[in-house]
């Protein structure tokens, strides 16, 4: 626990976006109605602004999440992940630019494109629109949002309530199972990482034909793995480096019009899953 404690920290993300969705029940009601449906048959969702007037937004957002979970691993059900110090760094630079391009989308929304939308919403809308169903910007600027929460990881020994000694226990030996099995989990996710990215790579080089993404996902999880590593695994640390010095150095074209390179490679990459299936036995896979 102790190695967890000083080598790792919690992340929470929080994000929001307006959808622009809004229920019409009066609309829902004509429409059961007129279909001779019971009540609950139907529900008509009015799309408030046309849904590429948000995709900016909606895209910058996604990106930050695929960041998020590229870059952490899985914690607890609640939406915490687990971040390495070592990957903090660079985790902190790369989402807080990533925060940046979805607020610089979210100002031009505001400012730009919205104005625009409700001043045409009647005509757009025809009978069904409401004036009502439309926010002030301020209301809006409050339905956008981004937060990442960093905590440290908690030990059972901070665990303070006033019970007697053998509940307090028994709680804490409930943290530290509980704890040790998210452990397990975040470190096995890791390797599940690592064996479908390697087994990928060393699918396409027995194929004629291959994406640079299948060399370009490669290289950048060798790159990060050590920041991925929340228990400072030395084997996960060491394939990193086997991965790139025996699978990573070429350029995706070299490697297309060299069949004896690909069949060298994918014989490495088999080499290291082989070495891969034999860590992952320890988390019960076969």
């Amino acid at each position: 626990m102790t190695t967890i404690t000083s080598h790792c920290m919690i992340a929470n993300l929080q994000i929001g976006v307006w959808t622009g969705h809004r229920l019409d029940k009066q609309a829902s009601i004509e429409i059961v109605a007129a279909k001779d449906a019971e009540s609950d048959a139907a529900r008509v969702n009015k799309h408030l602004i046309p849904k590429e007037k948000l995709k900016p937004i909606t895209t910058a957002q996604g990106k930050i999440r695929l960041y998020f979970y590229d870059k952490t691993s899985p914690w607890k059900d609640n939406g915490d992940r687990i971040l390495t110090r070592v990957m903090y760094p660079r985790f902190i630079e790369e989402i807080g630019a990533l925060i940046n391009e979805f607020k610089g989308h979210c100002e031009d929304f505001f400012k730009k494109v919205y104005p625009g939308e409700v001043a045409r919403a009647e005509f757009r809308m025809g009978e069904m629109f409401d004036p009502n169903d439309y926010p002030s910007i301020e209301q809006l600027r409050r339905k956008f949002f981004v937060n990442i929460d960093i905590d440290a990881v908690s030990e059972a020994n901070d665990f303070r309530v006033t019970l007697d000694k053998d509940t307090v226990n028994a709680i804490r030996k409930d943290i530290e199972t509980a704890t040790e099995q998210r452990i397990i989990a975040a470190q096995k996710h890791v390797w599940e990482r690592i064996a479908k990215t390697v087994g990928h790579f060393k699918d396409r080089m027995g194929a004629e034909v291959f994406k640079d993404a299948t060399i370009e996902n490669l290289a950048e999880l060798a790159e990060i793995m050590p920041g991925l590593n929340v228990t400072n695994d030395p084997a996960i640390n060491k394939l990193a480096k086997d991965i790139q010095s025996r699978l990573l150095g070429h350029e995706p074209k070299e490697i297309r019009e060299d069949d004896r390179l690909r069949k060298s490679l994918g014989k490495e990459a088999q080499k290291i899953m082989s070495d891969i299936g034999g860590f992952m036995k320890a988390f019960g896979n076969s």
